[in-house]
């Protein structure tokens, strides 16, 4: 059981939007299946000073471990495909080319090391994007558009950085990028997980008693996805292997990511995801058959993802409790099925229903829905006719959902409220 103390410092975590929010998600789900399985304790001082999130012991295991989660977050400072992207499309806007049409293709360069190998895009640094949007790319468009050319194209190339720039304005407002993956791990003992586990094991877990291991939970990394066939990355477990070689005091390592149903058909959203779990044991010691049976009891007490970790890591990043079905709504018969913190949002005087309306005919005109009705303007259809609400339903969803459903049901023309006929 955790104590107060304890559980107040992770909801604050929580609450906080950013990077380590994720991580904190991993945090306590993991704590709290443990916690139903024996006597759990947080934090607990090591002899180092040190304090690892889990102590656990259940009559025949004591395990000592510290939970991470992992991104890819490191390597993305090193190549700013987004931010180049974004850099690029605000000067083409403020030239008064229409949003999106861009189609940034970027080389790459591949570093050979005694270890391995490592893909590195052909970027400039990201302290030096903007100065480089300024002087190699904006001269250029302005030349292009100065001469009258309707889809400037054009490729930079300084002997550092080398890009091709394509302006296409028949696919606006979608914009493109192509480059090599250069966060797939090529080599066993330099990518992020391995950084990761190896920073655990010298900081945190230094001399802890029972067995001793580190939960890690992917927080957007590819090193816990399955390699693409032919990529030459390697796997997540190959990683772990490695790291439990060099670092005989670790007694397990088990990773924790989402997997997702995949479809021929493109569009599908419907998807089904489920935890996948992998324990890796060291060469150097024979785990106790309790350990496997611990971590399939823990696995069957976690929740169901709802989303995977890339878009995971995004929302943890935003303020506030998500959209929920904002937007969202059915229209059959005489019912009518919106969101509920739509509807209470408009009650409270938080957003008008202009503002919903105008949100609405933005999603049509860049072709996301269909014709520009929204739910406002169906039940201003159905109160013209003189229709009013025979029966209002709370339509409650499961714990995975951050918003529930109203539903109106509408009866014949009211006499109050309409003419005689």
């Amino acid at each position: 059981m955790l104590g107060e103390d304890t559980t107040s410092k992770l909801a604050v975590r929580l609450n906080d939007p950013g990077k380590d929010r994720l991580a904190v998600m991993w945090e306590v789900v993991v704590l709290h299946a443990l916690s139903k399985l024996g006597t759990l304790q947080h934090e607990i001082p090591l002899s180092s000073g040190r304090r690892p999130d889990v102590n656990f012991s259940d009559g025949h295991l004591l395990i000592t471990a510290d939970i991470r989660a992992i991104s890819d977050e490191s390597l993305h400072e090193q190549n700013p495909v987004q931010e180049l992207s974004n850099l690029i499309e605000k000067e083409k806007t403020r030239l008064g080319l229409a949003i999106g049409g861009l189609k940034l293709k970027i080389e790459s360069s591949t570093e050979h090391s005694s270890r391995g190998r490592k893909i590195v895009l052909r970027l400039p640094e990201r302290k030096r994007l903007s100065v480089f949007v300024r002087d190699k790319v904006v001269p250029e468009l302005k030349r292009q558009l100065k001469e009258g050319i309707r889809s400037p194209t054009f490729t930079v190339d300084d002997g550092t950085t080398l890009i091709h720039v394509l302006i296409d304005p028949d696919e606006s407002p979608y914009s493109s990028a192509s480059y090599a993956s250069y966060d797939q791990p090529l080599v066993r003992d330099r990518n992020p997980l391995y950084n990761a586990l190896h920073d655990k094991a010298k900081k945190q877990l230094r001399n802890a008693p029972g067995l001793v291991g580190i939960i890690v939970g992917d927080g957007d990394s590819k090193t816990l996805t399955d390699p693409m066939s032919g990529s030459g990355a390697i796997t997540g477990r190959a990683i772990a292997e490695e790291f439990l070689r060099q670092h005989t005091s670790i007694h397990f390592v088990l990773l924790l990511s989402v997997r997702e149903q995949q479809h021929v058909w493109p569009g599908v959203h419907d998807r089904k995801r489920w935890l996948s779990a992998e324990v890796v044991y060291s060469k150097s010691s024979s785990p106790p058959p309790e350990l496997e049976v611990l971590f399939r009891r823990m696995m069957e007490l976690l929740p169901e993802p709802v989303v995977m970790p890339i878009n995971a890591a995004r929302r943890a990043r935003e303020p506030g409790y998500g959209l929920g079905h904002h937007g969202g709504y059915t229209v059959g018969g005489n019912r009518v099925k919106v969101s509920a913190r739509e509807v209470l949002e408009v009650l409270a005087g938080r957003c008008t229903v202009d503002e919903i309306n105008s949100k609405y005919d933005e999603l049509a005109q860049g072709g996301s829905v269909g014709p520009p009705n929204s739910m406002p303007r169906w039940i201003e259809l159905y109160l013209g006719q003189g229709r009013m609400p025979t029966k209002i339903s709370v339509i409650k969803t499961d714990e995975s959902q951050s918003d529930d459903w109203i539903e109106f049901e509408f009866g014949p023309p009211d006499p109050a409220i309409t003419p005689f006929r």
